[in-house]
């Protein structure tokens, strides 16, 4: 997100939009405060937007190559041992409840 964008979305959001994007039942008083908070952090990417920072920061290399271990295989559980400790399996494959509705 360029530094306009965030300028822009800090100028003005709707509370109420926010709220039901979220799934969220918000009284009058939590729309005041969280209005608020909000606001200021919105205010802070503000103050970072007009920072004068380099366009790029290498932060991929924290620590040096010499520090990393070398990656080997090693031992791995075969599928029927995975889906045996697993808490719940079928057809062979591991199964997890559903997380997501088909509401958009």
């Amino acid at each position: 997100m360029d530094r306009s964008s965030l300028i822009a979305m800090a100028e003005g959001f709707d509370i109420d939009h926010l709220a039901k994007l979220a799934r969220l039942n918000l009284t009058a008083a939590e729309k005041v405060l969280y209005s608020s908070q909000l606001n200021q952090i919105l205010g802070h990417f503000q103050a970072l937007a007009k920072a004068d920072l380099p366009e790029t920061i290498d932060l991929a290399r924290v620590v040096s190559e010499s520090a990393l271990r070398s990656d080997e295989p090693g031992p791995v559980l075969g599928a029927e041992a995975v889906t045996r400790i697993a808490p719940a399996s079928r057809d062979g494959q591991i199964s997890v409840p559903r997380v997501v509705d088909d509401e958009a």
